[in-house]
């Protein structure tokens, strides 16, 4: 067999026109990427409907529809993973080095004491996160700022298990009301709420199963973003 001319990146929504025969309305697209002579990837991602991308992979339409699923699968785990990464360290980035490193190896405790430096591995993760979200190959760039922020609020139950996660209200009389609600919830179930401050709800679970450090500068950096 030979090089395949393309690979697929995943399928998006972004795009309802296909690149290749011009059909418009379309709901979802399938993006391309063109690859050269030795299979590496070369030039700009196109968006084909399934049909045409079929055509161009020799493949049947099941395949490439389940093969472009789970392209973007893994991307949303990429960016997923990068949420959390900028919503533990991103507070931490111009924190003291002490404070940094309690941050890192509490973390990483395997790391300690092996000669890892927690500042070089902190910059390290924030730039791969950052580089992730910021990749406009098959759509615009995710949010990934510490002004891009929001704030949720975690109920645990009395395990110290999470039993909820819901962002904040922008209202201040929705945020109030949020707020009773959730403490009569965890009274309910004797357990306790805590707010912090992420990318999205699942980087907020990391943030609140955290160590004491690090939510305590999550809402330094939410304080000082929005200041």
């Amino acid at each position: 067999m030979g090089i395949p001319k393309w690979t697929i990146k995943g399928i998006v929504d972004d795009f309802d026109e296909c690149g290749c025969c011009g059909r418009r309305g379309l709901k979802r697209t399938v993006a391309l990427m063109p690859l050269d002579a030795d299979g590496n990837e070369d030039g700009s991602v196109v968006y084909y409907g399934t049909s045409c991308a079929a055509t161009a992979l020799s493949w049947t339409q099941g395949k490439v529809a389940d093969t472009a699923r789970a392209a973007q699968a893994e991307r949303d785990q990429r960016d997923d993973y990068a949420r959390r990464m900028i919503s533990i360290y991103a507070p931490v980035e111009f924190a003291p080095v002490r404070d940094k490193a309690r941050v890192y190896y509490g973390r990483n405790q395997s790391q300690r004491d092996t000669g890892v430096k927690a500042t070089e591995e902190v910059a390290k993760l924030l730039a791969e996160a950052r580089a992730t979200l910021a990749d406009t190959t098959i759509g615009p760039a995710r949010p990934w700022r510490i002004e891009d922020f929001r704030r949720y609020v975690v109920i645990f139950n009395r395990d110290g298990g999470i039993s909820l996660v819901r962002r904040v209200p922008e209202e201040e009389a929705k945020r109030q009301e949020q707020a009773a609600a959730a403490q009569r919830r965890a009274d309910e179930i004797r357990g306790s709420v805590l707010v912090v401050a992420a990318l999205n709800a699942e980087a907020a679970r990391d943030v609140a199963y955290a160590d004491e450090l690090t939510r305590e500068w999550n809402a330094k950096a939410w304080q000082a973003a929005h200041a």
